[in-house]
């Protein structure tokens, strides 16, 4: 039962990491308006929610307020820097 309360933690915890990263790319998605982006977004969600850096991610986000570049570590970096130069 604490492997099933843990694993629900962290699944919540995902949207949190992934908004905070675009935040820090400068990635507005309320300001996209595109059916494109919508869906970009929505693979990069799940990404995140699958990805097995959640501990990497959370130092970066600590030691970083802006940056022009994701981590290379983030599987997202390539969409995300995409929708931030939009």
């Amino acid at each position: 039962m604490k492997s099933m309360i843990e694993g629900l933690r962290r699944a919540a915890e995902r949207p949190r990491l992934m908004g905070e990263m675009m935040a820090r790319l400068g990635v507005a998605p309320e300001g996209q308006d595109d059916p494109a982006a919508d869906l970009a977004l929505a693979q990069a969600a799940r990404r995140c929610a699958g990805c097995g850096h959640e501990g990497a991610c959370r130092s970066w986000l600590a030691e970083t307020e802006r940056a022009e570049h994701a981590p290379s570590f983030c599987a997202n970096a390539g969409v995300l820097e995409s929708l931030a130069r939009r």
